[in-house]
């Protein structure tokens, strides 16, 4: 018995460790990123939806024409930071909100607080807290899931908008049925109770930054993945982070929302090296958004926002400016 014993805690022991190693020092990101960019970035608390809180960044001048840039999992705003730089200084007015659950907006606990209507609904409550009848938006990995919710059901919120990597929903979910490849494991293992988050902080958060440092073609400095570090241990928010795949937020947006054509013209950048979207939907989209809305980069893979800056930048001033 007394064996059992000290083995459990030598366990809870270890296990204590490798949680601790997930504590981050918290870095000032703002500043970073006006020091990295010369922008003149301002952070703000707006309130979103059912009372959530959240964090947002403004660029640019404050009766530029507004943009929206919705980040993805694992990131948060600072992701945008050198696409905003250059929106706000082509005369735009952009606003790059953390998603709830990551960094410096609120997280609430419970699953059903993270479907894709919340986050979208976060967005439109953005729009309405700067009197915005409309607003052009950009989204990246589960932003782009959320692009494509506002594009479809809240259309008369959209201008103008540009979806990188992700395919709407629909066509990933047609590809994979007929046979394309699945990345769906990593979103199963994310919906477990608390062993994703454990596995996540290991380590320092080894295996994220792995993910991100080996699949950017060296778009993430390792002052920049201690930055990201700092974001996810910020209030233990990779635990809410997580709350999109708990809430199986992809599986619930496809159903009946890709049936037409987008109102608002939009851009499909699909990305030929992503492992996380089989081919399939690429040519699928083209259906969805028309073969002229379509661009395929070949050779960049899914962290396009760090490896291809230029032409992210290059992208989004064309549409947004009325190509």
């Amino acid at each position: 018995m007394l064996r059992l014993i000290a083995l459990l805690m030598a366990l809870a022991a270890a296990g204590y460790w490798l949680w601790r190693t997930g504590d981050a020092p918290l870095i000032d990101e703002i500043a970073n990123a006006r020091n990295e960019t010369g922008a003149d970035f301002e952070s703000r608390k707006v309130k979103g939806a059912d009372g959530v809180e959240l964090h947002v960044v403004f660029a640019g001048p404050a009766n530029g024409e507004p943009v929206i840039l919705i980040h993805g999992f694992p990131e948060f705003w600072y992701s945008w930071r050198h696409q905003a730089a250059a929106l706000a200084e082509a005369g735009f007015r952009v606003a790059i909100p953390d998603l709830r659950g990551y960094n410096r907006s609120d997280k609430p606990k419970a699953r059903e607080n993270y479907q894709v209507a919340d986050y979208a609904a976060d967005i439109v409550a953005v729009l309405d807290a700067q009197n915005w009848p409309q607003a052009n938006i950009a989204g990246h990995d589960i932003g782009a899931i959320v692009a494509w919710k506002l594009i479809f059901d809240h259309s008369s919120r959209v201008d103008r908008a540009v979806v990188f990597n992700i395919a709407p929903p629909e066509a990933l979910a047609a590809a994979v049925a007929a046979g394309g490849a699945s990345t769906s494991w990593y979103r199963t293992a994310f919906k477990a109770p608390f062993l994703p988050e454990f596995a996540l902080r290991a380590g320092g958060y080894r295996i994220l930054k792995k993910t991100l440092r080996e699949g950017a073609a060296g778009g993430f400095t390792e002052a920049d993945l201690d930055i990201y570090a700092s974001a996810w241990a910020r209030d233990n928010a990779v635990s809410t982070m997580l709350g999109f795949y708990r809430a199986d937020g992809l599986n619930g947006a496809a159903p009946q929302m890709y049936a037409r054509r987008p109102a608002p013209p939009t851009l499909f950048v699909a990305a030929g090296l992503d492992p996380y979207v089989p081919a399939g939907a690429i040519e699928l989209a083209r259906e969805v958004v028309g073969e002229r809305n379509v661009e395929l980069w070949p050779n960049t893979g899914h962290w396009v926002l760090q490896q291809e800056q230029d032409m992210t930048v290059d992208a989004l001033t064309r549409w947004l400016g009325g190509e």
